[in-house]
């Protein structure tokens, strides 16, 4: 796995070592390699095959949907499998009797290494029923982490329908149950050719029982006692275009078209309104109430092209393969307690307000009861997704990356870089609610799943950071309410030790350092709040006693609690991580903080020990005392960064300036390569208390624990040399 930049392709070959063209070439390539996403709407039908836990397997219990298949009877799956570029994958499959990946035939395994190339991939799976279970449990997983959904981080892929009208929509279509025998044989033997060529009738879903565009039935949607509902289109009008809208309805209604009411009647009608907009696209939006005492309510309605006949109206940002019934949205029930159902149409809900945007809930009038949005097809919601790994993605990693590329374009003042990343942020903090709300309805999130859980510090602190600087930068509001969750979930979520120290319950890690305290210092400057601090500092003491080897005057990775003692192994990266967080504490916290000396002390101390164990070559190893052990990039990153940042400060001498520089170089020599592209960073780690465990950890090209590390390092180079420190390269 491990990739290697070859020989003579460094960036510094080329005779490059400019920080700032370096913050270029990294930058330009990790935006090539991790694009904007935009978020997409896309049908979603309930179904037996699903995850009931994020990055859990797919699962299906045959047996629930057929309860009276004899033993021996075949079930099938299928799905499309997308991915953005040839991926070596790990398949892990339990309860199938055959497999089949892009045509390949499997039996007889559980873990099968498949290659997953770039566009579409099939699968396609067969189920025998047996004394024990009928089904399947199904994960692909990226080869380091095999045993997790590949979703967001490396690698990001989904299943989809193979039929071709439910083309792009998550989930599998099944069939069965195929009775054993000679005739089932046949059967299955059929079925399988008809699969694999990619024919799937009579499969379920019945994609071809999607019906032709009709009445909105508001009755057969949210059922008989329910009073009040809407639907929302958009058009797009060509130049010089005569658009009509034709609504025909049963119950109260009223029409607006680009936010004005244009339309109401209090009885059953029809009615034609033109689109009078000069504007080339807008929005109409239909309340409809129904009567009291009537049975059947809604609505059906078009926006037409008088010219020539064809439809205008639509969803821009719902993908879709259903044709015209994927035109128009719908939301509901609403109702208002005390208020008659016919005085509804004149109560407004917050959906008149609000229905531009596909991240808002609406508040239905019942309790804390919410709504989204769904098409008119029996059990069929909508769901917004966002595909890619980097852009919009709640992962520690990850966000360490887009932390490095936020203060690199600030240092260089590249403004679409700035917003690239401040948008990657700000959709996560407008689809949170959202994203909770869809945990709770469907089991798992359709986006942002690791913001499920916020019971341990990976998935908050470095999140934290980024919504607290981009809030600072922004002053979005929305990032607020978020924000207050990490920090509630850290204070008093997080499991903790006696005194008062994060862990996890088994073991503590020094990692969990930098999860925690930059993210707490900048919420007591955030808020003015000192228990903020008061917080740090009890880290700062809690790690140190623990994790501190004072013989090396560096910091073991872990610290197990049962037995009282720690692994005495100095993990690169778990160093990087203490150091990295001691100067970000340094940085927020006020100058006259109670606790602040001993900090700097600290942070002196422990940069004096690891300056002592860079190697000739500039680099740090995985393990820090092990020079047999590889040399690493993001510790490499972390401790140029860090110590950098501690000359700029005036917190440590110029006696640290040639150890800097020359771990800078080793980076431009050993590290980046011409193009931008970011080598020799450890994968995500677990843990042992035998070094040689680190050894075998593999590293990838462009992970994102090393490129944003290696951007925040050129940045601190920049402000190193902007500040008068003459750096000789």
């Amino acid at each position: 796995m491990n990739e290697k930049m070859e020989q003579g392709k460094s960036i510094f070959k080329e005779g490059v070592a400019d920080p700032a063209e370096v913050i270029a070439r990294v930058t330009e390539r990790l935006l090539e390699t991790r694009p904007r996403e935009e978020i997409r709407l896309r049908p979603y039908m309930e179904q037996p095959i699903k995850q009931h836990t994020p990055f859990g397997p797919y699962q299906v219990d045959f047996a629930a949907c057929w309860p009276e298949a004899e033993e021996g009877s075949v079930a099938y799956a299928a799905a499309r499998f997308h991915a953005g570029r040839d991926q070596d994958v790990i398949m892990t499959v339990r309860g199938c009797a055959k497999l089949w990946f892009n045509g390949e035939m499997y039996a007889g395994t559980e873990t099968i290494p498949v290659k997953m190339k770039q566009g579409w991939n099939d699968l396609l799976l067969q189920c025998v029923r047996d004394s024990h279970r009928w089904g399947f449990d199904l994960l692909i997983g990226f080869p380091r982490y095999p045993n997790m959904w590949a979703k967001d981080y490396l690698f990001s892929t989904r299943p989809t329908y193979p039929q071709q009208a439910l083309r792009g929509e998550e989930g599998f279509a099944y069939i069965g149950p195929i009775a054993p025998g000679i005739g089932g044989q046949n059967r299955c033997a059929s079925l399988e050719a008809e699969a694999l060529s990619g024919q799937f009738v009579s499969w379920q879903p019945d994609a071809a029982a999607e019906p032709e565009p009709q009445f909105a039935d508001f009755a057969a949607m949210y059922g008989p006692d329910a009073v009040c509902a809407y639907g929302m289109t958009f058009y797009t009008k060509p130049d010089s275009a005569t658009l009509m809208l034709q609504v025909e309805h049963e119950g109260l209604i009223k029409v607006w078209m680009d936010g004005k009411e244009v339309y109401r009647s209090a009885s059953a009608g029809r009615t034609q309104i033109a689109v009078q907009s000069s504007n080339s696209s807008g929005q109409v939006l239909i309340k409809c109430v129904r009567r009291k005492e009537a049975g059947r309510w809604g609505f059906k309605a078009d926006i037409t092209d008088m010219a020539n006949g064809q439809r205008a109206d639509g969803i821009p940002d719902l993908e879709s393969s259903r044709g015209d019934s994927s035109r128009w949205l719908y939301t509901g029930p609403f109702s208002s307690p005390g208020v008659e159902p016919e005085a509804l149409l004149d109560c407004s809900f917050a959906v008149e307000s609000a229905a531009d945007g596909f991240e808002h809930l609406y508040a239905t009038g019942e309790g804390e009861a919410k709504t989204y949005w769904r098409l008119s097809s029996p059990n069929t919601y909508v769901r917004p997704y966002m595909e890619g790994f980097f852009f919009g993605q709640w992962f520690y990693a990850i966000q360490v990356g887009l932390y490095g590329l936020l203060e690199a374009a600030k240092t260089l003042g590249l403004t679409e870089v700035i917003r690239y990343a401040t948008d990657s942020m700000a959709v996560m903090a407008r689809y949170h609610e959202y994203a909770l709300w869809d945990a709770e309805r469907y089991g798992v999130p359709s986006l942002i799943p690791r913001a499920q859980h916020l019971e341990e510090l990976d998935p908050c602190g470095t999140i934290g950071v980024m919504m607290i600087e981009v809030y600072k930068r922004t002053g979005c509001s929305f990032m607020l309410p978020v924000i207050e969750r990490i920090s509630e979930a850290v204070m008093n979520a997080v499991p903790r030790m006696d005194d008062g120290t994060f862990y996890r319950i088994e073991t503590m890690w020094a990692d969990d350092f930098f999860m925690s305290c930059p993210f707490l210092v900048r919420m007591g400057q955030l808020t003015g709040d000192t228990r903020y601090f008061e917080e740090v500092i009890r880290q700062a003491n809690g790690f140190h006693s623990r994790l501190w080897l004072a013989d090396k005057r560096l910091y073991a990775h872990i610290y197990y609690p049962a037995e009282g003692v720690n692994s005495g192994v100095p993990w690169g990266r778990g160093n990087g991580w203490v150091l990295f967080a001691l100067t970000e504490i340094l940085l927020h916290l006020p100058d006259d903080y109670p606790g602040r000396d001993m900090l700097l002390r600290s942070f002196k101390e422990f940069a004096a020990g690891v300056a002592s164990y860079q190697n000739e070559s500039g680099m740090w190893h995985q393990v820090l005392d092990e020079s047999v052990s590889y040399e690493e990039t993001s510790c490499t990153a972390m401790f140029v960064l860090s110590l950098a940042r501690g000359i700029r400060m005036g917190w440590l001498g110029d006696e640290f300036l040639e150890v800097v520089t020359r771990g800078w170089l080793a980076l431009l020599r050993y590290c980046v390569d011409a193009e931008g592209n970011v080598y020799g960073v450890c994968l995500g780690s677990g843990f042992a208390k035998e070094a040689s465990y680190y050894f075998d950890i593999p590293t990838y090209m462009n992970d994102d624990h090393g490129t944003g590390v290696v951007l925040l390092a050129a940045a601190e180079m920049i402000a190193l040399a902007d500040g008068g420190m003459k750096i000789i390269l």
